[in-house]
């Protein structure tokens, strides 16, 4: 009986290891079965190439042109009382040191913060006078060969002469929400064939920069008859202008003020308006029909 128990356990053992001991002998369908590798997507690039009517399409800011300025100072060594003493300490309105010129360079920067290109005349007429042994009748003769060769080479949307005036601090000075800025006057040469354009010029520029600050120009000044130059040079271009910015006893931040508002009038009237122009006309419809 106990032997007959042994065979069947061994018979039992033998059925149940028998589906293990297939599994695992080499037959073509036991090959270990692996996953697949997942396909490697072939990368497409778009091309770079851009046919010549897709730059057209979408090339469709117009380019602006930079707005070109010239600054003269015909009076170089004009200057301002407070400007002086700070710099030289000594109170004077005429300084062969501090004075409209060397302020040049922080003016040319305070244009450029408003998008003009903004150069000066790189001469120093008074110091070219005192040279000379020319009094300052002859100032406008002295620098207009300078002025004249400039333009020969070079071309600007605007031409600024500029200079101090000889009023007091009452008549010079404009307060405006509680900052004082110098004031500033257009001198037009009513005697020179260009004075309807730059008498156009000094309009647009009056009515722009009392729009941002009230009252701070004190206007065009006409000038003409004896005893006047009645040209300041303005004949040499129709976009020439004669400034003044503030009077004797004004401070360099007000003159500075007044040079950052004459910038952004600057802008407004003949850089910002003109784009504004541009971009309109190009909004316009043409005429052309479709040959569709």
């Amino acid at each position: 009986m106990l032997k007959k128990i042994q065979v069947l356990s061994v018979f039992l053992l033998f059925f149940f290891m028998l589906p293990i001991i297939t599994g695992l002998l080499p037959f073509p369908n036991n090959e270990k079965y692996e996953l697949p590798k997942p396909e490697e997507k072939q990368m497409v690039f778009a091309s770079t190439e851009i046919t010549e009517t897709e730059q057209k399409a979408t090339d469709i800011s117009p380019t602006m042109d930079p707005f070109d300025v010239l600054f003269v100072f015909t009076h170089s060594h004009e200057t301002y009382k407070p400007y002086a003493e700070s710099e030289s300490g000594t109170v004077a309105v005429y300084d062969d040191q501090a004075n409209l010129f060397t302020m040049s360079k922080v003016m040319e920067d305070y244009f450029r913060l408003n998008g003009l290109n903004a150069k000066t005349l790189d001469v120093d007429v008074m110091s070219v006078m005192q040279k000379k042994g020319v009094t300052m009748s002859a100032a406008y003769d002295t620098v207009r060969p300078y002025i004249s060769k400039e333009l020969k080479t070079n071309s600007y949307d605007l031409i600024l002469d500029i200079h101090r005036d000889a009023t007091r601090a009452e008549q010079s000075t404009i307060k405006h929400k509680d900052v004082k800025y110098a004031k500033i006057a257009f001198v037009i040469g009513a005697e020179n064939p260009n004075y309807k354009s730059n008498l156009s010029y000094a309009n647009a520029l009056n009515q722009s920069i009392n729009k941002i600050i009230p009252n701070i120009s004190r206007g065009i000044i006409e000038k003409k008859g004896a005893g006047v130059d009645g040209v300041y040079n303005q004949d040499l271009s129709k976009n020439l202008l004669l400034i003044e910015i503030g009077g004797i006893d004004n401070t360099e931040d007000e003159v500075y003020r007044t040079i950052a508002v004459l910038a952004q009038a600057i802008a407004k009237t003949f850089v910002n308006e003109q784009v504004a122009k541009d971009d309109s006309q190009a909004l316009l419809p043409t005429n052309e029909t479709s040959n569709s």
